[in-house]
């Protein structure tokens, strides 16, 4: 019988300032499949989300997300979706112009046997 491997990481980042880029700690996602980032953001920020993966933690290579991911301004919420084969993943905020903070939840789970 397979086992399905899960994390759980519900508090990524807590109220984390927007006023400047964001990059969040890196996660180990080995033997998942699928990597889920919600997003919740408050105050008016504008800038871009992105998926960064790894697998060494010294080189990282941004994904093409398949919907781009942006605060435009207002409050907001986000979700992305991301199926990897990469050992490592984290979250990257580049700032346009921000007053603002940003709360991000990951889980990440295989799919597959």
């Amino acid at each position: 019988m397979s086992v399905k491997r899960v994390v759980d990481h519900s508090k990524l980042l807590v109220d984390e300032s927007m006023t400047g880029n964001i990059t969040s700690p890196s996660t180990n996602i080995l033997y998942t499949d699928r990597v889920g980032y919600q997003l919740s953001w408050a105050g008016t920020p504008t800038g871009d989300f992105t998926v960064e993966v790894s697998n060494d933690e010294t080189v990282w290579v941004e994904l093409t997300l398949s919907v781009a991911v942006a605060a435009a301004g207002g409050a907001d919420d986000a979700f992305i979706d991301v199926e990897t084969a990469a050992k490592f993943v984290r979250l990257v905020y580049t700032v346009g112009s921000s007053t603002g903070t940003l709360q991000a939840h990951l889980t990440a789970k295989s799919i597959s046997g």
